[in-house]
């Protein structure tokens, strides 16, 4: 028998990974995945290009295992296999923060489908999210701010 060497897809290659390895430890805090998402760079898939800052792109949207769409977002272009490339080949990055802000009510999101580093979030979540917490760059005290004070 032959050895394997380690699946690339273990090891974090930025941040957003790291959190998302230190999620599956009992210790670890969903806040800190939440806010590395929101703060750094994302990856979706697109079957379309961006030719301008107004171009509009049809991103690769997947069905869950329940069969509800799920908006496909990867945290390093590397993350992208060739099963989502051959259906929507152009990878971009944008800010986590933004695709939150531009996802409807009915569409929940996949982070690394079929990877090591990953989850899902449903429509309820994103919408908790979009509530409960800011970017960095906007209101920094926001999430930490008490209205009984």
């Amino acid at each position: 028998m032959t050895e394997q060497p380690a699946p690339m897809d273990l090891q974090p290659l930025n941040d957003l990974e790291e959190k998302l390895a230190k999620g599956e430890q009992p210790d670890a805090n969903p806040v800190d995945v939440i806010l590395s998402f929101l703060n750094n760079e994302v990856y979706i898939v697109s079957s379309d290009t961006v030719d301008g800052p107004d171009s509009q792109v049809e991103p690769l949207v997947l069905a869950n295992s329940a069969g509800k769409p799920v908006l496909a977002v990867f945290s390093h272009p590397s993350r992208v296999t060739e099963q989502y490339l051959a259906a929507a080949p152009h990878v971009l990055g944008t800010q986590g923060a933004a695709i939150l802000g531009n996802l409807g009510d009915e569409l929940g999101m996949v982070i690394n489908p079929g990877a090591a580093f990953g989850f899902e979030i449903d429509p309820e979540g994103v919408a908790n999210i979009r509530r409960d917490f800011k970017p960095t760059d906007e209101e920094p005290d926001a999430a930490h701010h008490d209205s009984r004070a």
